[in-house]
């Protein structure tokens, strides 16, 4: 038993990145995109990668913080 914990503990095992805090990717996403690091844009790009959905709520909830934060309201649809 002690050797196979041994050998359990010098193999080398992947490193494998957490993925970034649901609030930590939200603030990527309400960001304007100049303003990201260039490791946060890498981050969000896989984030976005991960499915059409992600990407499609991504250029929404951009679009929308534009509007907002540029003063374009009527570009809101009724």
């Amino acid at each position: 038993m002690r050797g196979h914990l041994q050998k359990k503990r010098a193999s080398p095992q992947p490193l494998t990145a957490r993925p970034p805090a649901p609030r930590t990717a939200a603030g990527w996403v309400l960001k304007r995109p100049e303003t990201l690091t260039h490791l946060e844009r890498l981050q969000l790009n896989t984030i976005r990668a991960h499915g059409p959905e992600l990407d499609a709520q991504t250029r929404h909830i951009r679009s929308f913080v534009v509007m907002l934060t540029d003063h374009h309201g009527e570009r809101v649809p009724d």
